[in-house]
């Protein structure tokens, strides 16, 4: 086990000669093997452990074990203790990645007043191939399938090359001592489900599965190498930029071999999401003109070009991924969102509220300030396209009622004009079985 593990860090380039690491130790017997490990490699190392405060009287036992197998070992220990039930509740987080989040965070900290130039974790291959299983099953890219890397920035998991059977194994030649976490055992969580009862119904049909998945994931890593480096080739031949411009030709990107792919890595860093870029695709073959945003930047669907700028409009784009969000509060007054069965027999004509065709309707909706150059197909033109700047000349609207205009955008397309205007496209009709109602509701002060 000694041998693999310095060949490992060897072959990753994980530790270089000299520097220092801070290992996370929780009390479990990956950690307690991998201490053991560093200690017997005579590699220099401090230890850390984060008591969560989740299991009462254990997470204090724990904590007391770690600072004692610290001392055996002759290094020094840090430790911290958290309120992981508090920290989740107040960003809305589940207790797992809550935890997870105050544990790099402090760790990261902990090296840096250290002066160790490392973290290391003890993940192992069963936890890496566990992490395939789990993003494939929620649905990934290429990205999703190479496992727990051995490097990522300032941390390294140098047990990666071993599978769970070696590190109890290990532990039990060296007649190790160490704590078993019991909620390891429960299926209550996605990845001890994966663990616990997935990955030995896998190990019946192929016994070798750890080894032979190991080496798929080692193959998937290169194939993912080659392809950022197919992808860095195509940008380099699809993008062209222009002052604050960025503009990706249309034709050339059909001409890849995958173009909503290669679009989505082209558009993710600027924000647009999988669906977005669904949307995009099956606007390349329409009308000019469609408008698409997220958080910070605009892409507009040109004649030959997508064009991406950067949009100053930070905290007053809105997503709305579903009708209770609301009310939602606007500049001059607020925003409802309902749901309603069946097609309304009567509704008055009225300008703050709209009644649309939920089925018709595209979510996350995009609730946005409206932008020179948008367009849609006001209610009662028989499908006509007409610039919003236009609309906003015939009802002699000051720069200031301009400024507080919200567009309520489905899939790229504007399907109301906040207060104003409702868009042909996603009105009822004789076949609606469901609508959203939005209802505009101004502040008293803007009615004066």
């Amino acid at each position: 086990m000694l041998a693999a593990f310095l060949h490992f860090i060897e072959e990753k380039k994980l530790i270089a000669a000299g520097e220092k690491t801070l290992v996370a130790a929780s009390a479990g017997v990956d950690s307690t093997v991998l201490c053991h490990l560093f200690r017997q490699a005579g590699l220099l190392f401090e230890m850390a452990h984060c008591n969560f405060r989740l299991r009462g009287d254990a997470s204090d036992r724990d904590e007391l074990f770690v600072k004692e197998l610290a001392g055996g070992l002759g290094v020094r220990f840090h430790s911290v203790g958290f309120d992981t039930l508090e920290h989740a509740a107040a960003q809305r987080l589940s207790v797992q990645v809550a935890a997870r989040q105050l544990r790099y965070e402090w760790l990261e900290k902990t090296r840096t007043e250290t002066g160790c130039h490392l973290i290391a974790t003890a993940h192992h291959l069963d936890d890496s191939i566990e992490t395939v299983l789990y993003n494939f099953t929620k649905g990934c890219g290429i990205r999703g399938l190479h496992g727990i890397l051995p490097v990522q920035g300032s941390i390294v998991r140098p047990l990666l090359f071993a599978t769970k059977e070696q590190v109890l194994d290990f532990a039990k030649q060296e007649n190790l001592a160490y704590r078993e976490d019991e909620s390891n055992r429960t299926v209550k969580y996605a990845r001890n489900k994966i663990r616990n009862e997935v990955v030995p119904v896998l190990a019946q049909i192929n016994p070798a599965f750890q080894r032979t998945a190991g080496q798929t994931i080692e193959r998937l890593r290169d194939a993912e190498a080659l392809y950022d480096y197919a992808l860095n080739k195509l940008k380099a031949d699809l993008q062209e930029i222009r002052e604050d411009e960025l503009l990706i030709s249309m034709d050339k990107l059909r001409n890849t071999p995958a173009p909503a792919t290669v679009l989505f890595e082209l558009l993710s860093p600027f924000g647009f999401n999988g669906d977005q870029v669904a949307q995009i695709m099956a606007a390349l073959d329409g009308q000019p003109g469609k408008l698409f945003i997220s958080p910070e930047y605009r892409l507009l669907v040109d004649r030959s070009s997508l064009v991406v700028t950067p949009e100053k409009m930070e905290g007053q784009i809105i997503q709305i991924n579903d009708t209770a969000e609301s009310p939602i509060r606007l500049p001059n007054g607020c925003l409802r969102l309902e749901q309603k069965p069946g097609r309304p027999v009567f509704f008055e004509k009225n300008d703050d509220t709209a009644w649309l065709d939920l089925d018709k309707l595209r979510f996350p909706l995009v609730l946005r300030p409206w932008l020179p150059g948008d367009v849609f197909q006001p209610l009662g033109m028989g499908g006509k396209h007409r610039k919003l700047q236009d609309l906003f000349s015939d009802g002699k609207l000051t720069r200031f009622q301009k400024e507080n205009v919200r567009v309520l955008e489905s899939g790229g397309e504007i399907a109301w004009v906040v207060g104003m205007r409702l868009d042909e496209r996603f009105k009822v009709s004789d076949l609606t079985e469901r609508c959203l109602v939005a209802t505009f509701e101004p502040d008293n002060f803007a009615n004066q």
